[in-house]
């Protein structure tokens, strides 16, 4: 067993630096999509060569005079297309790193050919690969856990390594977005469901119980901080117990991943919601698992989620009402009962954003920023200079000052053209939805290139892997008027560097890259909901999330990983779930 293991190894790493020197000679960038299909490639070339017995019958010294000359060319390699990639780099490091691995790849790529040369040509032998594994002898100590065991070694080990992140960033990282719920926080701004106003009731639950323990404004902060560390920890754990294999390599992706690590410390809502999701799913599981037997506590723990995960996103809550009609069809053996849970989410939510918000005067967010992608698109007509009627050029002015149009308008961020409409008269577009929904239509008709284009660039990074964008590369406390500031426990160049490096991996490793890439999630999401069709395995979860997904694809203002976290923090059980069994953690 341990042979096939090491032989396993040394084929992945073989197809990595492989596909990782195929990305550096045609400078294919880390988030292609070519660069899975090249390590898929290659891995498989690699285990079928080893099914036919392709090594064995080559000989032990025909395959050292093989992996010589193959080192050779790698020399080649290096002394030819090496020269020509490290002007890519200033730093030493990085050009001998670049050398080792252009090297590492294209030994290894002509070592596979020369053997898959030679099996094909001169050896008649073919054998067939019989690997006995007893499954038993591959589970570790971590696998051998079950229960309350490997759910608070899973919690401690994610928290522990989230800790560091959370030293240097002390007490959390806030940007604008925190910034605003904070000073509702302390009344300098009026309650807004803009940023859901229970997730900033949640932050001034564990502010006040701060400020009232250590008297400090920014210790205060990290108390918070401290409880939605526990949470993610938390929900890690309850994946971890979810699924019923892999459960190392799910550990790993939770505790060692450093976007988890900045996303537990940083005040965003996006990331208690990733967590209310996962473990919606998680019930949603265990619920289908059960099936007839469900009892009423699934039931009451499932409004409770689903409670939640409406109020911490609106668009959370409009996924969730088309995806009821779902549940309740899936459930349908017990449809008073999966009536009942639905009803009750839906009459609670509406209840609280509707009558319970308008009593303590809370805010809700304004019409125009459900527009991000029309606005957009009709903006992107504007730019582009097209023939507009005079008729429908007069509506689009009764509502902006189309002066400097040409100057706001950013392709991939919406926020320009909308605070362009606020600045104007935006209740014209409220009152008149009809006449307006017209004017699109039309234009959609006249210059339907426009709008593709003006959508893709706004959303298309949701589905489409190969674009760039920044991931967990913030820190501290953004500059304000507040008396808020970055006070790290722990610092210097050693850890400042180390945070660096650990995010800038993702800019140049291929497929450690793609797990820094939403579209690519978004993929492996639709991959298992036809599988799951296919093969009839459960899909209600997954249904929710591409829901989730469809809704930032027609009203995300921007492409920002962590409005899709959610998507990203479950992907461990849904495509365990898919390709893999799960089962009711105990």
């Amino acid at each position: 067993m341990k042979e096939n293991t090491l032989k396993k190894l040394i084929f992945d790493l073989g197809a990595f630096f492989s596909c990782f020197a195929i990305t550096l000679i045609f400078e294919i960038t880390v988030r292609n999509p070519l660069t899975v299909v090249f390590f898929v490639l290659i891995f498989a070339e690699l285990m079928r060569l080893e099914d036919r017995g392709a090594f064995e019958s080559i000989g032990k010294k025909r395959l050292i005079l093989v992996g010589i000359i193959s080192a050779m060319a790698g020399i080649i390699a290096d002394l030819t297309i090496g020269r020509r990639l490290m002007l890519n780099f200033d730093s030493g490091i990085f050009k001998l790193l670049t050398l080792a691995i252009l090297f590492l790849g294209c030994s290894f790529l002509l070592f596979i050919g020369v053997v898959h040369f030679y099996s094909r040509c001169f050896s008649g032998r073919k054998t067939t690969r019989k690997t006995v594994i007893n499954e038993d002898e591959k589970q570790n100590a971590l696998l051998n856990m079950t229960g309350p065991k490997l759910f608070a070694f899973s919690a401690i080990l994610c928290f522990l390594c989230y800790l560091p992140y959370f030293l240097y960033e002390f007490p959390g990282i806030m940007t604008a977005d925190s910034l605003v719920q904070y000073e509702q926080i302390i009344g300098v701004r009026p309650w807004s469901n803009h940023h859901p106003v229970v997730h900033t009731l949640l932050i001034k639950l564990f502010y006040t119980i701060g400020l009232g323990i250590t008297g400090d404004a920014i210790a205060a902060i990290s108390f918070y901080t401290v409880f939605q560390m526990i949470l993610v920890s938390l929900s890690c754990a309850a994946v971890v117990c979810m699924v019923d294999k892999r459960k190392l390599l799910v550990l790993a992706f939770y505790a060692l991943l450093p976007f988890n690590a900045v996303f537990a410390v940083t005040i965003w809502k996006d990331i208690p919601f990733a967590c209310i999701a996962t473990l919606l799913l998680c019930q949603v599981v265990r619920m289908t698992e059960t099936d007839d037997k469900i009892r009423i506590t699934d039931w009451i723990i499932f409004s409770i989620l689903s409670i939640a995960f409406c109020l911490f996103r609106s668009n959370a809550w409009f996924a969730f009402i088309v995806w009821s009609v779902f549940v309740l069809i899936r459930f349908r053996k017990q449809w008073v009962k999966a009536a009942v849970a639905v009803l009750a989410v839906i009459l609670c939510v509406s209840v609280i954003k509707g009558p319970v918000f308008d009593a303590f005067k809370v805010e809700s967010p304004d019409f125009t920023e459900s527009l991000s992608v029309p606005l957009q698109q009709v903006a992107a007509v504007l730019v582009n200079d097209r023939d507009i009627p005079d008729e429908d050029m007069k509506l689009i002015e009764d509502v902006i000052d189309t002066t400097y149009i040409h100057e706001l308008y950013a392709p991939d961020f919406a926020d320009n053209i909308k605070e362009l409409v606020r600045a104007g008269h935006p209740e014209v577009i409220e009152n008149n939805k009809g006449v307006y929904l017209g004017l699109w239509l039309r234009l959609l008709k006249r210059y339907p290139g426009d709008y593709i284009k003006a959508w893709f660039d706004l959303v298309g990074g949701y589905i489409y892997p190969d674009i760039p964008y920044k991931v967990g590369d913030m820190d501290g406390i953004m500059g304000n008027d507040l008396g808020l500031y970055w006070k790290p426990v722990i610092g210097g160049k050693a850890v400042v560097k180390a945070k660096e490096i650990l995010i800038k991996m993702s800019d140049f490793v291929p497929l450690y890259g793609m797990l820094w890439c939403i579209g690519a999630y978004s993929w492996m999401l639709m991959i298992c909901f036809v599988h799951g069709i296919v093969r009839k395995k459960e899909i209600l979860g997954i249904g929710l999330l591409l829901l989730l997904t469809g809704t930032l694809l027609i009203a995300s203002p921007v492409v920002d990983f962590r409005y899709a976290y959610a998507v990203i923090f479950s992907s461990p059980l849904w495509l365990s779930g898919t390709f893999k069994d799960v089962k009711n953690a105990t």
